[in-house]
């Protein structure tokens, strides 16, 4: 988008985050989803509701007529019906009465659906006309529904031939009009103004002033039934390229404040043409963020309860958060790219693909394990939230009661992961040298045998990958079914098993010990029925961050994000049946902890069935005050992180696991 857009802007990438005065309140439910059956290998970008569907901006990639302001196709406008579900028909093309081989598009339609209102190149009997530098600019078109097409096409008065008027937004009641445009006077590339309608007659442009216009591109703007104006800036502080943002006109009718939207609207690419239901609950934009069918493709969001915030809330509030980041000798990092992703019910809201939970031994109790979110695979750079400077210092905003994903990766180091809490963002992030094989490693032992245990598989395949691995490793078993390799420490590690007549077999595991020994029992192909589990009966889970506050037995908002990763692992083993115990600290009577836990037990069991797992595969205990982790006893003076340490939930795999075992340290 940053190169197909040229002959409208000239994008100023900025790293950071906006503030939020409060008309959009998002929640954790909204969802993204890309239109497939409109994203093509082109660009699709500014899609506007008309009737029963979209009116979207398509560039005529079969076309050989080229634009020789950008040396790209044109564009053209197509519509495409959507059902209640989101689902859309094939598109077609919008309007041939409008059509030309020049540009048309972007567009909007008035609230009675009479009026059209188009960017269109400046044309006269169908050919372009220069301006004194031999371009030809961009106007804006107005027409009007005929019986069969639209017509009485007429240019705006406001245009010109020495400058561009684009991407126009009609009011509901079809007074206002706010374009953009680079017309003298502006604050830097492109501006939003605004005419108001007489009449019949249309005012002089004026502009929406400092708070919204910048040095940078102001475009793609919006305008809400309820009066709410969407636009998408490069000059504000943002995620990078192109973000999208809200504000609304005061009783004087001023544009005082705006406010920068959060994940999913924004990424750290281009993020354009947002357009929103009346009720609040839907609508559609365009992005270039990874992956795509091409360059910009239509996504559709969708949300259970409308995202303005009702009378008298506010929208989150964002904490500025700097953070260093170091190599291990103390060494400043700069270039290091960060992301800080939003956590939901279904993990990383962004990039999901691109993460997996491990588990990982804990090193204080032998056969206990925790999960720990890790990168499998490596993000787009282009998507960063914020890269490092010369003293590695990183500057982002966090809402304090958000949980996130922070991740950082930078070339010839391990990338960071960790889950963590809003206002307990750390304040520096220690990046590693992955570990050579000349190096301390965990000697790994894979043996794969048939589903019975009594023929071990000569020949299977073993492809292992990982962040940490200078590369992809793929081994093959000999005729004990056998293959190892030495294998980086504390590297989450993805681990696939194929052979030929039996079902392939994937899971991500984190070598700890010194010597490891992992036992595959592969399912033939036909008798597969849901994927064999890498946890052996009796393994036991420790989820320690899975907040309570004192004297409580609610979870915390937010702070359910090891229950997620567990009910992950048990929809992807439908077979696993688990054991929930729970763990208090030593305040308070014996008996009253013992209930406390019997309570939080039952929490996480209810939080789980929330998440879509069968109650009937969930046990619920209670521990209480009985096995604290510290010093931390009746009477003992300790602060609320050593007490909260003692607050924690346990997992008991209970029934033996399909087709696999797991053994942390070989037998001799």
């Amino acid at each position: 988008m940053k190169h197909i857009f040229t002959y409208i802007i000239c994008l100023i990438a900025a790293i950071g985050y906006g503030q939020s005065p409060g008309y959009v309140c998002q929640n954790e439910d909204i969802s993204l989803t890309p239109l497939e059956n409109l994203n093509t290998k082109s660009i699709e970008f500014s899609p506007a509701y008309y009737q029963q569907g979209i009116v979207y901006v398509v560039a005529r990639e079969k076309n050989n007529f080229l634009d020789p302001k950008t040396g790209r196709a044109y564009f053209d406008l197509m519509y495409a019906d959507i059902g209640p579900d989101g689902s859309t028909t094939k598109s077609v093309n919008f309007s041939p009465n409008i059509r030309t081989q020049y540009h048309e598009g972007p567009c909007c339609i008035s609230s009675d659906g009479q009026e059209l209102f188009f960017t269109r190149s400046n044309l006269s009997g169908g050919q372009g006309i220069n301006d004194e530098e031999g371009q030809v600019q961009l106007k804006i078109y107005h027409a009007v529904k005929g019986t069969e097409d639209w017509e009485q096409i007429t240019e705006l008065p406001f245009c010109s031939d020495s400058y561009t008027v684009v991407h126009p937004a009609i009011s509901a009641d079809g007074m206002d009009l706010i374009f953009a445009s680079d017309m003298p006077g502006g604050m830097g590339g492109m501006d939003l103004y605004m005419v108001n309608r007489s009449n019949g007659t249309w005012s002089a442009p004026v502009s929406l002033g400092d708070k919204v216009n910048t040095k940078g591109n102001e475009i793609f703007p919006f305008i809400h039934p309820d009066g709410y104006l969407f636009f998408s800036s490069d000059g504000h502080e943002g995620n990078g390229g192109l973000d999208i943002y809200v504000t609304a006109a005061d009783s004087a009718g001023r544009y005082v404040d705006i406010q920068h939207l959060e994940s999913p609207f924004n990424s750290g690419r281009d993020d354009l043409g947002m357009i929103v239901s009346a009720d609040g609950t839907s609508g559609y934009m365009a992005s270039d963020r990874k992956p795509t069918k091409g360059k910009d493709d239509l996504y559709r969001w969708s949300s259970p309860q409308s995202i303005f915030c009702p009378p008298g809330r506010k929208a989150k509030v964002l904490i500025p958060k700097e953070i260093i980041v170091q190599d291990e000798k103390g060494k400043a990092l700069d270039s290091v790219n960060v992301w800080m992703i939003p956590m939901n019910q279904e993990g990383p809201t962004l990039y999901k693909d691109h993460f997996s939970t491990a588990l990982v031994q804990q090193e204080d109790k032998e056969g206990a394990f925790s999960f720990r979110w890790s990168m499998t695979e490596p993000l787009p750079v282009a998507s960063a939230d914020a890269r490092s400077d010369k003293d590695g210092r990183v500057n982002l905003q966090a809402d304090g009661k958000a949980t996130y994903l922070l991740s950082a990766s930078s070339t010839g180091y391990e990338s960071y992961t960790e889950v963590v809490n809003g206002d307990q963002i750390p304040s520096t992030i220690l990046l590693r040298k992955p570990k050579g094989y000349s190096s301390p490693c965990v000697q790994t032992l894979f043996t794969v045998y048939n589903e019975k245990g009594d023929v071990p598989l000569n020949g299977a395949k073993i492809d292992l990958s990982g962040t940490c691995l200078p590369q992809p490793i793929t081994m093959y078993t000999n005729d004990s079914g056998e293959a190892s390799n030495c294998l980086p420490k504390d590297c989450s590690i993805k681990a696939e098993f194929m052979q030929i007549g039996y079902a392939s077999h994937a899971f991500t595991f984190t070598p700890t010990d010194t010597e490891e020994h992992w036992k595959i029992y592969l399912k033939t192909s036909d008798e597969l029925t849901a994927p064999p589990s890498p946890i052996a009966s009796g393994t036991v889970i420790v989820l320690d961050n899975i907040y309570y506050d004192f004297n409580k037995s609610a979870i915390r908002k937010g702070e359910a994000g090891e229950l997620i990763a567990l009910a992950e692992t048990l929809k992807q083993y439908p077979d696993l049946t688990i054991e929930l115990t729970s763990h208090t600290d030593t305040r308070g009577s014996a008996e009253y902890n013992m209930e406390l836990a019997e309570k939080r037990s039952e929490s996480s069991k209810a939080y789980l069935v929330l998440l879509g797992i069968d109650p009937s595969r969930i046990i619920t205990k209670a521990a209480g005050e009985s096995s604290p982790r510290n010093k931390c006893l009746d009477g003992v003076p300790c602060t609320e992180a050593e007490h909260q340490y003692n607050r924690r939930t346990e997992v008991r795999i209970t029934n033996p696991a399909q087709g696999m075992q797991i053994k942390y340290k070989t037998e001799q």
